[in-house]
């Protein structure tokens, strides 16, 4: 007995330091009045090995930092001498991790069934798939591709039947981006309950098909899960360096290696060897282009963004106007559930310059008119930690906002 309780002792240790702890790392707010403080804030984040959260845009604009407690007073004492506020709003961000993660395995506990009140794990999710599949004549689902380490990359059609334009919806392609996936399932869910029973939905089945990708990352989902809570790219070892991951949305061929990329196999937004090497994007590219799409959405959180392309150039696409009309219908719809606020313009401008994404990729080359990236909840009060109670009014505003976009074009 003695020794079988040594052994899972050992194990449990092994399976410890094996897991990314961030007890004592503190999630807080910046925010730098000039243009200088601006650039003090991304040199403080490489110095002192601080997580953004989000970028620094510009004067006026705050910055989310998650900040190891071996930096903070440093980091506190050099932003207060420069005139730069900081705000403390997640004191423990281990503690947070720790009590969402035993609330999900109380609530597991207590039932069984799939449900939107909580997140849910890659194997989960892919067993709603299969339940949808089998309960639901609407649904069909296919292996868009097969990730490094062996896991399906999985979409569901949903469809009234007849031979129609896509509505396309990714979510999840950023790991640690919880709410999205979560969003997907929403999605998901209204289309097959509501067709035949709620107008909106049944119209937008009667017109379109639906192809939607609920973990365009599913290794580094799970990797969230078993390792990491924070990790945002995807699984694939770089042996050589002891670095793991490229960042899918960095991987397209939208001026590829461009601006908001890394060359750096270690940094959070590696655009991988070359175009499309990931088997993240290859799923995304080769499910897309073999159909007719009207409109393409890729879905992230957080900062309450509702972007259009570009993200590589501060130029515009020559439908910008177009683009830009129906998003902000989009946003109205949106904002009336819940009261919830978006930015909205094309990415360059609302958050930052980005090469290599899906969605400049959806437009440049896949040639569809009507192509968005929607940054949910919230603004920086949970990040990426947004509680489970949020699942369903995000979801509730989201579909909303896109059900008035894509009537917009009708």
């Amino acid at each position: 007995m003695r020794a079988t309780v040594l052994l899972l002792l050992g194990l449990a240790a092994l399976a410890s330091a094996d897991t990314t702890s961030y007890h004592g790392h503190r999630l807080v707010s910046v925010l730098p009045h000039t243009q200088v403080g601006v650039d003090l804030v991304n040199t403080l984040v490489n110095t002192h090995h601080v997580q953004e959260w989000t970028h620094a845009r510009g004067p006026g604009v705050p910055v989310d930092l998650l900040v190891p407690p071996r930096s903070f007073e440093a980091l506190v004492s050099t932003m207060n001498r420069n005139g730069i506020s900081v705000t403390v709003k997640i004191d423990d961000v281990q503690a947070v991790i720790d009590q969402q993660m035993e609330e999900h395995r109380a609530r597991k506990s207590a039932s069984r069934a799939f449900d939107h009140t909580q997140y849910h794990t890659l194997e989960e999710i892919y067993s709603l798939l299969d339940e949808v599949e089998a309960g639901s004549s609407l649904v069909t689902t296919y292996t868009a591709g097969t990730t490094y380490e062996g896991r399906d990359i999985r979409v569901a059609k949903v469809s009234a039947g007849g031979t129609k334009q896509t509505i396309w919806v990714d979510c999840g392609i950023h790991a640690r981006e919880w709410v999205s996936p979560a969003t997907c399932q929403y999605m998901l869910d209204q289309l097959t309950s509501g067709y035949g029973s709620d107008s909106e939905v049944t119209a937008l089945l009667d017109t379109y098909d639906f192809h939607i990708m609920p973990v365009a990352n599913p290794d580094g989902y799970e990797y969230t899960w078993t390792a990491d809570r924070l990790w945002r790219k995807n699984r694939v070892p770089y042996g050589n360096l002891g670095c793991h991951g490229t960042d899918p949305n960095r991987n397209f061929d939208s001026d590829f290696g461009g601006p908001g990329t890394s060359d750096s196999p270690c940094a959070s937004t590696y655009h991988g060897p070359y175009a499309f090497s990931e088997k993240e994007s290859q799923a995304i590219r080769d499910s897309v282009i073999a159909l007719d799409v009207k409109m393409f959405w890729t879905i992230h959180a957080y900062s309450q963004l509702w972007m259009t392309p570009y993200g590589y150039t501060h130029d515009l696409p020559l439908n910008y106007d177009e683009q830009y009309r129906v998003a902000g219908i989009g946003e109205a719809a949106l904002e009336a559930v819940h009261g919830t606020q978006y930015e909205y313009g094309n990415i360059a401008d609302v958050i930052y310059m980005a090469a290599g994404g899906s969605t400049d990729w959806a437009y440049d080359t896949a040639g569809i008119q009507y192509t968005y990236a929607l940054e949910m909840r919230d603004t920086g009060t949970y990040g990426f930690l947004l509680p489970a109670e949020q699942i369903i009014p995000t979801g509730e505003e989201t579909w909303a906002g896109m059900i008035a976009a894509i009537n917009a074009v009708n």
